[in-house]
C-alpha cells in the first residue's frame, strides 16, 4: 500500500501560527529590522551622495536626525504599552463579562495584532538605525531620519484604527454579530462538504470480514479533519475508512477514531497509519476552523452570563437566542445519518462521515439556557422564537425533534409562569410552533 502524500502537516503548523499572538509583531520587527540595515547602509555608503538622488528637503543632519530617531523610539514604546494595557483590559473584560472562550477572538483578531506589530517595528526601526548613527558621519546627511518620519505617521494611522477597533470589538452586539458571522462560514463550508457527498441514514458494514480500529495517539479536541485526504487514502490503497468521531468531541489517547474495513486480512504500515491519522488534527483547545457548534457555544456562554444575577441583562440574552435561532435553521435542513466521499460510485473504496445529529445540536443549544433561564418569561418567550425560526425550514424529521423539545421545554417551565397572562403568552407561542408542523 502506498503512503499519501499531503499537506496535513502543513495545516496543522498554520493552525498553530493562526492561533499565536507573535506572529504579527515578529514578521512586523524583522521587516522593519532589514529596512533599517538597508538605509543604514545607504546613509553610509561611500560609493555615493544621497544629495545626488533625493531631494535635500528630505535629507537632515546627523545631530537633527538622532533627535528625532530618539523622540520617535520614545513615543513608540509609550504607545506600545498603551496598545499592550488596553488589549489586556480588553482580554479581561472579555473573560469576566463574556466568556473565558472569547477572549482567543480578540487576540486572534488581525487587526489587534498588526496595531502591536506596527508600533514594534516602527521601535526596532527608530533604535536600529540609531545604532548606525555614527560620529563620524557628523558632516554627511542622513534620509533614516525622514523614513522615520513617514513611519511614525503609519504608525500614528494604525493607532487611530486600534482605538476605533476596540471600541467596536468591545461591544456586546458586535461580539455576538462576529460569533455568528463565523458560524454561518462554517455551516455553509458544511453545507458544501455534505452538498458533494452522497448521503446515507445508516452503514452496513456487517459484510465486511475484516476491521482494524486505529487509536488516537493523544488526548484532546478534534479541531480539523481532512475529508478529501482520507477519501483518497481510502481509494488509491483499496479501503473503506470510517471516521468514528465528529469535530470538536473531546477523546482521550487511547479512543478509537479511525475504523478500516476489508473482505480480506489487511496489515497497515507504520507509514499509512500515521498519514490517516495525521488527516485528523487534535489539539487541547477547541477551534473556530471547522467547528460551528464552538461559535454558538461562545454565543450560548454569552447569554448566561447576561441572565446571570450578578448582570441581570436579559434582553442580550434574548438577543443571543434568537441569533442561534437563525444558526439552527441553517442546519435544518439537514437529517441525521453518514456522508460518504468517494472518487467513483463503481468503486466501493470510500471515506465515511458522521453527519451531525440535529437532535443534539437542538438540546446542547438551550439546555442550559433553559435550566437557568426557566423562570425568566422573556427567556422562555425567546426559546420558542428561535425553536420557530428553526421550524421553518426543517425537514419532517427535524421538526418532529423540535416539538419533542417544546414539550422537553413546557416540564422544564417554572410554576409560576403557568398561570395568568405569562402562561397565555407560551401558550400562544406554542400554538404557532405546532402550527408550521403541518
Amino acid at each position: 500500500m502506498r503512503l499519501q502524500g499531503g499537506n496535513c502537516m502543513i495545516n496543522k503548523y498554520l493552525l498553530q501560527i493562526k492561533k499565536s499572538v507573535w506572529v504579527y509583531p515578529a514578521f512586523y520587527g524583522v521587516l522593519s529590522f532589514l529596512f533599517a540595515l538597508v538605509f543604514a547602509w545607504l546613509d553610509t555608503n561611500t560609493l555615493f551622495e544621497l544629495s545626488d538622488y533625493v531631494p535635500t528637503l528630505f535629507l537632515t543632519s546627523i545631530d537633527l536626525a538622532q533627535t528625532i530617531l530618539q523622540v520617535i523610539a520614545g513615543s513608540l514604546m509609550t504607545m506600545m504599552t498603551f496598545t499592550f494595557s488596553t488589549t489586556m483590559v480588553v482580554l479581561t473584560t472579555y473573560s469576566s463579562q463574556f466568556s473565558p472562550r472569547t477572549v482567543e477572538n480578540f487576540l486572534s483578531d488581525d487587526k489587534t495584532m498588526k496595531a502591536l506589530g506596527v508600533f514594534l517595528g516602527g521601535f526596532v526601526y527608530a533604535m536600529t538605525t540609531l545604532l548606525f548613527m555614527r560620529v563620524s558621519l557628523d558632516e554627511k546627511v542622513v534620509v533614516s531620519a525622514t523614513i522615520a518620519i513617514v513611519f511614525a505617521i503609519f504608525c500614528l494611522f494604525h493607532f487611530i484604527l486600534y482605538i476605533h477597533h476596540v471600541g467596536s470589538y468591545i461591544q456586546t452586539n458586535n461580539l455576538i454579530l462576529r460569533l455568528y458571522n463565523s458560524a454561518v462560514t462554517r455551516i455553509n463550508d458544511y453545507h458544501k462538504l455534505v452538498d458533494t457527498a452522497s448521503f446515507s441514514k445508516t452503514i452496513d458494514m456487517a459484510p465486511y470480514s475484516y476491521v482494524i480500529h486505529l487509536q488516537s495517539k493523544r488526548y484532546g479536541y478534534i479541531q480539523f479533519i481532512n475529508h478529501q485526504k482520507l477519501s483518497k487514502i481510502a481509494n488509491e490503497n483499496k479501503l473503506i475508512i470510517v471516521s468514528e468521531k465528529i469535530i470538536g468531541q473531546f477523546i482521550s489517547d487511547k479512543t478509537s477514531l479511525i475504523a478500516i474495513y476489508s473482505n480480506e486480512a489487511t496489515k497497515l504500515d507504520e507509514a499509512l497509519t500515521n498519514s490517516i491519522l495525521d488527516a485528523i488534527t487534535i489539539g487541547y483547545e477547541k477551534t473556530e476552523l471547522q467547528d460551528f457548534n464552538f461559535s454558538i457555544q461562545k454565543i450560548v456562554e454569552i447569554g448566561l452570563r447576561a441572565i446571570s444575577p450578578g448582570v441581570n441583562d436579559p434582553n442580550t440574552a434574548n438577543h443571543c437566542l434568537k441569533m442561534i435561532g437563525i444558526l439552527l435553521s441553517m442546519l435544518s435542513n439537514l437529517d441525521d445519518g453518514y456522508f460518504i466521499l468517494e472518487k467513483d460510485k463503481e468503486n466501493e473504496y470510500k471515506a465515511i462521515f458522521e453527519a451531525i445529529s440535529f437532535k443534539e445540536e437542538i438540546y446542547f443549544a438551550f439546555y442550559q439556557m433553559v435550566h437557568y433561564g426557566k423562570s425568566d418569561i422573556s427567556v422562555m418567550l425567546s426559546i420558542l422564537q428561535a425553536i420557530k425560526f428553526a421550524m421553518e425550514k426543517a425537514t419532517l424529521n427535524n421538526k418532529k425533534e423540535l416539538l419533542n423539545f417544546v414539550e422537553y421545554i413546557w416540564e422544564k417551565l417554572d410554576a409560576s409562569l403557568l398561570q395568568g397572562f405569562d402562561k397565555e403568552v407560551l401558550e400562544k407561542s406554542k400554538k404557532e410552533i405546532f402550527a408550521l408542523s403541518v
